[in-house]
């Protein structure tokens, strides 16, 4: 059996979390890469400072006051993972679940059109009965389509597709390819934008500084041909609380 919470000594190190003022904080479900999710619980109650206790959390979540990905949520153990969309329909307010580059996770605020889009890497290509394939993608989002559908074609893995939310209609694909920007979320340069020089079986070249590195196919996710198609640029750490201007006020029973 799964337990409701982890020590914070042993959460993944990715957390931007204080670690010793208390000793649990909420685990999040499964099904997204542990490293990189995190429990709206904690989103709210510590990252983003809208409540102080758990139980204005569940109060806020319950009310429809919290959207991931445009859709209410009614746990606070759902699991917020990479480049999830967090909004508060009462203060308009809306944030991206990044990784910085001290590998730490982060919410960078966005506006209003970009949380409407989210960007998704492809994992994997299956064929199914009846003539059908269905792309697999890192964030557990699935798309089905006819094997005779030209935009089936334009998609290979290691591809990043660009949909809208919630009615997850594509909208674009973004090859990996020579002159792509990728966003590198794993490995040394973790957090860095690039644009890629070239390819070394199944890694990726560019520069930095003026130096050539090269790093996994794997840990590059493809944002953009010109300029990324979303923001992704402000280093900002979960540590660094908004102002209690944006707080949300809960008011939750006595009892």
């Amino acid at each position: 059996m799964v337990k409701d919470h982890i020590k914070r000594i042993n959460a993944p190190k990715r957390w931007d979390i204080l670690r010793k003022d208390h000793t649990f904080i909420t685990r999040p479900n499964a099904g997204r890469d542990f490293s990189l999710c995190i429990a709206l619980n904690p989103i709210l109650k510590e990252l983003l400072n809208k409540t102080q206790t758990t139980k204005e959390s569940k109060y806020l979540i319950k009310n429809k006051g919290v959207l991931v990905n445009g859709k209410p949520v009614y746990d606070e153990k759902y699991p917020v993972g990479f480049f999830d969309v967090v909004s508060f329909p009462t203060t308009g307010e809306n944030y991206r679940l990044l990784v910085n580059e001290k590998n730490k996770l982060f919410l960078l605020k966005i506006k209003d059109d970009e949380a409407k889009l989210k960007l998704s890497k492809v994992w994997d290509k299956k064929n199914l009965p009846k003539g059908a394939v269905q792309i697999n993608c890192s964030d557990g989002r699935n798309f089905v389509m006819k094997s005779n559908e030209p935009l089936l074609k334009e998609i290979s893995i290691n591809d990043s597709i660009l949909y809208t939310i919630p009615d997850h209609k594509i909208k674009q694909v973004i090859k990996l390819e020579k002159g792509t920007i990728v966003y590198l979320y794993k490995g040394k340069h973790i957090g860095d934008i690039v644009t890629v020089d070239d390819f070394k079986k199944e890694n990726i070249l560019f520069k930095l500084d003026n130096e050539t590195f090269e790093t996994k196919k794997v840990y590059a996710f493809a944002v953009g041909k010109e300029k990324p198609l979303i923001s992704l640029n402000e280093k900002k750490s979960f540590s660094e609380k908004p102002s209690k201007e944006t707080k949300i006020e809960v008011k939750t029973d006595k009892a």
